[in-house]
């Protein structure tokens, strides 16, 4: 059993190292988009991200068990050895079951994915990537979520060069999945070695625990993943593929709102999780958690009503112009998320999974009626409305859950009031940019991000106090690590 717990990680600095990690991933993820496009052309391409997407629909019961060992992993006293040994028992058995299917209806899957190997690496994908999340649980169930969020920052970096090489050895569509194995297969060890544990046999009780959070944790981990492809799919059906071009553009462009969150809810389960088992308070975390998880959101929100065709246009060009009318609803749905998913994390970490499927149901339930509606009715936008109405149900719910749970949260705190100042400030900054400079090119779309950057996070500095204090805390931890690893702190 580890010494250390979830309660005793910093949650801010991790918070900070985690999603530094998640921006660099996700400028690396961005350039080989753009390569591989160019490279294997629109079929196979495609192909590639039917293969994908068939992995992660596969894997989604390992993904359901990989949070249940992160809940059970996170309680005090109870033993990683045990959840590792599971997870592991269960990834060799999932992908020996999945690979007799696969096998089995080889033919009809080459002609899916529509190109040679496909199977093979449909298979080698489905069995890292299971691994790899059972490693991420136990990280994160220590409370270590900005070395897993690094490990998989290296995996993207070593992913890209494996890819490119096994693109030029010929290898084409599978030779990018094959890729993406070799780079997360290189990480189990180092991962292994991290969290500090081994293998023990598990007790019956150790397994009936796990079920007992995975029985529920395994159906919302399908109902969560169709969820967030029902946009797609309702403009593929219902509207046509330049729309879901559109919408997929303006999506991208939107993600990066809510890395804070993302990351700080890994964080936030497991630390409520192991105060709750110790029967401690768990309010104030919860509350520091909800005052930051929307502190890129919200001057994003502001900057997208300000620049939404400048953004597109200088990203995508001008065959995109038109998603700039979908940029700011979704830039308004990653807000409510940035909070719904903070709320998320904490009913998990209550150990109330059954919640999270009830909200989900109903959740995937009205963003397709709602859904099927406003988009028969008015197109692209209509999708975007009913899953901002979808979100807004979502996030009613689990505030109001997670209010009656713990009263003495405050759902609304003061530094969400200090964050919407600072981005009006800042938006008062980029509208006379605007209205000064012609915005043309990256470089000039650059400078007026880069002056509104500078405005709400000076604005914001001067306001809140909570802020102040958090960047110290923050500049204090980040320094603390330089001098445990850079070898001219040593000198």
């Amino acid at each position: 059993m580890t010494e250390q717990e979830a309660s005793d990680i910093s949650l801010g600095g991790e918070t900070v190292k985690a999603a530094l990690g998640k921006f660099i991933m996700a400028l690396i993820g961005f350039v080989g988009t753009i390569i591989f496009a160019r490279w294997l052309g629109s079929d196979s391409l495609g192909g590639y991200y039917l293969l994908l997407t068939a992995a992660a629909l596969s894997n989604r019961p390992v993904q359901g068990l990989a949070e249940a060992i992160q809940k059970r992993g996170s309680e005090s006293g109870f033993e990683l050895e045990q959840t590792l040994s599971v997870g592991t028992l269960v990834v060799i058995g999932w992908t020996a079951l999945a690979a007799l299917i696969a096998y089995a209806l080889r033919g009809y899957l080459q002609s899916f994915f529509g190109f040679p190997g496909s199977v093979s690496a449909f298979v080698a994908l489905l069995a890292s990537l299971s691994g790899f999340f059972i490693l991420q649980s136990q990280l994160v169930a220590l409370g270590r979520i900005s070395r897993n969020q690094w490990f998989d920052t290296v995996r993207s970096y070593l992913t890209f060069p494996a890819q490119l090489g096994f693109l030029i050895l010929g290898w084409g569509a599978a030779g990018v999945a094959i890729g993406e194995v070799v780079a997360t297969l290189l990480l189990y060890v180092p991962m292994y070695r991290s969290f500090g544990t081994g293998f023990a046999r598990p007790t019956v009780e150790t397994m009936r625990s796990l079920w007992e959070y995975a029985k529920y944790s395994i159906p919302n981990e399908y109902l969560t993943h169709t969820y967030s492809q029902l946009d797609m799919l309702l403009l593929g059906f219902l509207v046509g593929k330049s729309a879901t071009g559109e919408y997929g553009v303006a999506l991208r462009l939107t993600v990066p709102a809510a890395f804070v969150s993302m990351v700080a809810t890994q964080g936030l389960f497991s630390r409520v999780s192991n105060l709750r088992s110790k029967g401690e308070r768990v309010d104030i975390d919860v509350q520091n958690t909800l005052s930051f998880a929307s502190i890129v959101a919200i001057p994003m929100l502001v900057g997208g009503v300000l620049l939404d065709e400048q953004l597109v246009v200088t990203a995508y060009s001008a065959e995109y112009k038109s998603a700039a009318t979908l940029l700011v609803g979704l830039l308004v749905f990653q807000l409510l998320r940035t909070q719904s998913q903070v709320l998320d994390g904490v009913v998990a970490g209550l150990d109330r999974p059954n919640v999270k499927v009830k909200v989900n149901s109903v959740l995937l339930a009205v963003n397709v009626i709602v859904g099927v509606a406003l988009t028969v009715a008015y197109g692209a936008i209509g999708v975007v409305i009913a899953t901002v109405i979808a979100e807004a149900v979502r996030y009613g719910f689990l505030a109001w859950y997670v209010k009656q749970s713990i009263p003495s949260v405050s759902l609304f705190p003061r530094s969400m009031a200090e964050q919407a100042a600072s981005a009006v400030g800042m938006g008062i900054v980029v509208y006379g940019l605007r209205q000064t400079l012609a915005i043309d090119s990256w470089l000039i779309l650059g400078v007026v991000l880069g002056a509104g950057a500078v405005a709400y996070t000076g604005i914001l500095f001067t306001l809140s106090e909570s802020f102040r204090v958090t960047i110290t805390g923050i500049s204090e931890t980040l320094y603390g690590e330089w001098r445990r690893w850079s070898p001219l702190s040593r000198s």
